[in-house]
């Protein structure tokens, strides 16, 4: 007994000399238990049997204690009172689950269908995490379980990847090439000896060869296994969870029975997006694809390692050579791909062409696709099959594009840059990734639709914007054939709608967009789970895959600690409550538009709709349908380059009326006014066939205050752009009489941006970026305005002879300002007569 007081006695006095010694042990004695306890949890989760449609492993010890305690405090909602004086003589209705929508073309107008469908007991499972390997019941032994993760790449399909260099150097298209390319040369020299040519011929050989070795993928099964391996190793380091749907997974290998080459078509976002796709697909017993990247990751290891995973290095300029056209690179690549297909080899690329930076998807790259289109069409190959893949990021795992954005030059992908990313990822949380395959579809089916059935839709502005393919690129000279172009341009933006639009919603993006564009200024944490809340239902009526689920507060707090206190800050509000403010100062805020930009998509044409409608006198409160179509379909034309607003297949009207109907049957920006005039025929549809024409009656609307505060919001979201678009028309009066290179365009477009925002001019921080300024130049272009000369990778921009003025430049500066005036912004034209 004596002994035991004498230790509680040196106990006590040791706590009482050196107290924060003992509170740190303690401290780390509770974070070792809870260290202990997540990992016996998770070994129970590996190795004990999983039901198919369990979403959530168990929780640990740490999250039910501080779950228990954030419930214990938190203040119960408006509705939770009301349901405890709720006095309930029936038994509550069930609530299901809405059924997970699975991502089909059956919203199409087009007659493409997907040639496998989902299987009816798959579409409802959970989604499935890769990163967990579970092994089939019937092989559990101890091996696969000590060693499941080398169990699994031992286990998976072995097939095999044809090389085809042999075939490609001896195909007549390369040959005739070298043979034309010696030609003209030859023609160029003063010496008309036989030798001479046979040298250049000669020289053209063997540089048609070095072409091809620094072109060609070395799949190899070993190294991708190898890879797979080492991934599940050092993905859970700084990912949760790589999700799939399991129903998308099966989707795949059925389709893949055809025995024809599937052409993966994922958005780009990051240079992880190449390792994932081969990953996924190679765990699941899909022949893994040749990728096509650029030549810029041909850099020492990684590019050899990127190469034997399935990469395929071409040049993201086709550059002439000695002035004239490279008819040996292109021969070379347009063979080497029809040889790959021919082989049965899958094939990867994105259609975009480089990484977005911005968020939203960019326009698409016609080049490659339009290889694959011509070997459809010549024979080459019997048909393909096209998948669009969706991939969000909950934090981008390359960072972010803040430099690019603000007018700084690309940094170069080096050896020492990889290695420094690396590090840096690995020591990172980027969350969750989500990947969503779209149903495959036939190539030929979509050829035979867009070019026979007469679906390509004609222009449907005044006036018709010819399509300028840039010469250095495949799609801009004789590898394409111009009947076929309006085709590939078809199918190309068909694929980014389809991606854009089935591309799930992550926490980051929700928590973003409402910062950036409803609560700007700051919101208490209760408001903004209310508005997530809102925002969800919004979405699900969209038809939009949600990526995140659970507890609206603790969706917030874990989006808030993925985007970082670079980008959200959370702060104690006046009540020692939460409050959520966003850093919406350059440059902070380029990268959190990025996050909310994933939205876009969603809103874009209620946001067109929202701007036009300002836009026009609104004086009387009451606006013509006819009058808001037509200002609808100018800004869509004006905004072309940053948004698909429709399918190829589909009518851009009869989406802008659709989308009206929603906005005042959903939301009661408008009141319906009975209207006794004859039926018209839009003007805007006189040139569309008798079948897609749209007819109604010259309806009028009455705007409602209950939509006000809806419509204003709206308009926000697409500001930022109609301001860059503007500050970039009136700064073209610096182009009068004078050529400017494109890089010092931007730089004084940037600056002028800078000082209108300071001024007070410019009302949104995100409009200071450089995508939207080139997007506006490529507009003014087109609308010939401008005209652009390019030479050794400089782009000189000038204005044309018959409109170098400043009146012209003036007149293209009104007609975007108008959809920027603030003058209409008056709250007195939304009428408080609720009249249906």
């Amino acid at each position: 007994m004596e002994g035991i007081l004498e230790f509680l006695f040196c106990v006590g006095f040791l706590y009482w000399v050196f107290p924060n010694y003992f509170t740190e042990g303690f401290s780390r004695i509770n974070k070792m238990v809870d260290v202990l306890s997540r990992r016996i949890i998770d070994t129970y989760n590996r190795f004990a049997p999983r039901d198919p449609n369990q979403n959530e492993s168990i929780s640990s010890i740490s999250y039910v204690h501080r779950v228990h305690k954030e419930q214990k405090f938190k203040k119960p909602t408006k509705q939770a009172v009301e349901n405890l004086f709720a006095i309930k003589e029936d038994v509550p209705p069930v609530t299901i689950a809405p059924r997970r929508q699975y991502p089909t073309n059956s919203q199409c107008n087009c007659n493409s269908r997907g040639v496998t469908k989902p299987t009816p007991n798959l579409t409802n499972c959970a989604l499935k995490n890769i990163l967990k390997y579970t092994p089939a019941q019937k092989n559990i032994n101890l091996l696969n379980r000590v060693f499941n993760h080398l169990s699994q790449v031992y286990e998976l399909k072995k097939y095999t990847y044809p090389q085809v260099e042999g075939t490609v150097i001896k195909d007549e298209r390369v040959k005739h090439a070298i043979e034309k390319m010696s030609v003209q040369q030859f023609r160029d020299t003063d010496d008309n000896d036989d030798e001479v040519y046979n040298k250049l011929l000669s020289g053209n050989k063997k540089r048609a060869a070095k072409l091809l070795r620094d072109m060609r993928s070395k799949l190899s099964d070993f190294l991708l296994r190898f890879t797979s391996w080492v991934l599940y190793k050092l993905f859970p380091c700084f990912l949760k969870a790589v999700v799939v749907h399991p129903a998308h997974v099966q989707m795949l290998k059925e389709a893949s029975k055809s025995n024809l080459p599937m052409i993966f078509l994922p958005l780009h976002r990051s240079h992880l997006d190449y390792i994932l796709m081969s990953f996924i697909l190679l765990n699941n017993d899909i022949r893994s694809p040749l990728v096509a990247s650029g030549d810029n990751l041909r850099i020492p290891f990684f590019g050899s390692l990127l190469r034997g995973l399935g990469a395929f290095f071409i040049k993201r300029r086709v550059d002439p050579i000695m002035g004239r056209k490279d008819h040996i690179y292109k021969a070379i690549l347009h063979t080497y791909m029809n040889e790959c297909l021919r082989a049965g080899h899958n094939i990867e690329f994105f259609l975009e062409g480089g990484r977005t930076r911005t968020g939203k998807p960019c326009m698409p790259k016609y080049g490659i696709l339009s290889v694959i289109v011509e070997a459809v069409i010549d024979g080459t190959i019997e048909d393909a099959l096209l998948v669009p893949v969706s991939i969000n990021y909950e934090k981008l795992v390359d960072g972010n594009f803040v430099r690019e954005q603000l007018g700084q030059a690309k940094e170069m992908e080096t050896f020492g840059s990889a290695i420094k990313g690396i590090w840096q990822v690995l020591n990172s949380n980027y969350g969750m990734i989500r990947v969503d395959f779209n149903q495959p579809f036939s190539l030929t089916t979509l050829i035979n639709t867009f070019n026979t059935n007469g679906k390509i839709p004609k222009p449907i502005f005044n006036k018709k914007l010819k399509s300028n393919p840039s010469s250095t690129s495949l799609y801009g000279t004789d590898v394409v054939s111009d009947e076929h172009k309006n085709i590939v341009e078809s199918i190309s933006k068909h694929v980014i709608y389809d991606c854009a639009n089935t591309q799930a919603i992550m926490s980051t993006n929700a928590v973003a967009f409402l910062l950036l564009n409803k609560y700007k200024q700051g919101v208490s944490m209760q408001e903004l789970v209310d508005a997530l809340d809102e925002l969800k239902t919004e979405l699900i009526a969209k038809n939009r895959e949600i990526g995140f689920t659970g507890d609206y507060l603790d969706v917030i707090n874990y989006a808030i600690e993925i985007l970082g206190p670079a980008l959200v800050m959370k702060e104690k509000g006046p009540s020692n409550e939460d409050f959520i403010k966003p850093v919406s100062m350059l440059p902070n805020v380029i990268e959190l538009s990025y996050y909310s930009n994933s939205l876009m998509s969603c809103y874009s044409l209620d946001s067109v709709i929202a701007i036009a409608l300002f836009s026009l006198d609104l004086k009387s409160g009451i606006v013509e349908q006819d009058d808001l179509v037509q200002a609808s379909l100018e800004l869509c034309n004006y905004l072309q380059y940053e948004f698909i607003f429709c399918r190829p297949c589909q009518s851009l009207e009869s989406n802008i009326l659709e989308a009206i109907d929603c906005l005042r049957n959903r939301h009661h920006i408008f009141t319906l006014l009975d209207s006794d005039k004859p039926a018209q025929v839009s003007m805007a549809c006189l040139d569309i066939d008798d079948e897609e024409r749209v007819v109604y009656n010259p309806v009028q609307y009455q705007l409602n205050a209950k939509g006000k505060e809806y419509a204003f919001f709206l308009r926000s979201l697409l500001m930022p752009l109609i301001e860059a678009y503007s500050v970039t028309a009136s700064s073209l009066y610096k182009l009068v009489d004078r050529t400017v290179l494109e890089n010092e365009l931007v730089k004084d477009i940037l600056e002028e941006m800078k000082s209108e925002l300071s001024s007070g001019s410019l009302l949104y921080e995100e409009s200071v970026s450089v995508d939207p300024i080139k997007n506006a130049l490529k507009l003014y272009q087109r609308l010939e305005l401008l005209e652009v000369h390019t030479e050794k990778k400089l782009k000189l921009y000038y204005l044309k002879e018959n409109v170098n003025n400043n009146d012209s430049v003036k007149k293209m500066f009104e007609k975007i300002d108008v959809y920027r005036s603030t003058q209409k912004f008056d709250v007195t034209i939304f009428s408080y007569d609720m009249k249906e």
